[in-house]
């Protein structure tokens, strides 16, 4: 009985994080959606291109937060596609590794564990 009332505080516990996460989201979205069409409706460097991508790749895991990246992704990617490539491997590594797995990218998702072993 008392296995089962831990449980019940645990996932209201859960549940209070994930409406805070969501609304973290949430305003999330309102803050890039403008910043998102602004570089997406005129020529912006390489630097804010990568700078907004980093922002960006915080909340791709929520789907309006991907419609954005994606966004920028578009946009960009015949005039940085090396960077836009960049941060399609990283979103991949983030939030789709099972993607990676069997391809000649595999290498990238130890890419991060080689590092923080130093």
């Amino acid at each position: 009985m008392e296995e089962s009332k831990d449980y019940e505080e645990f996932l209201d516990g859960f549940k209070v994080f994930a409406k805070q996460m969501e609304a973290l989201n949430e305003q999330a979205y309102y803050l890039y959606k403008p910043q998102v069409d602004d570089i997406c409706q005129r020529e912006a460097s390489q630097k804010e291109v990568g700078w907004l991508m980093d922002w960006l790749l915080q909340y791709a895991g929520d789907d309006r937060m991907l419609g954005l990246y994606k966004q920028v992704c578009r946009a960009y990617w015949q005039k940085y596609p090396e960077t836009i490539a960049f941060y399609i491997m990283e979103y991949r590594k983030w939030y789709d590794p099972e993607s990676l797995k069997g391809t000649k990218w595999e290498y990238l998702l130890n890419e991060d564990k080689d590092f923080e072993e130093d």
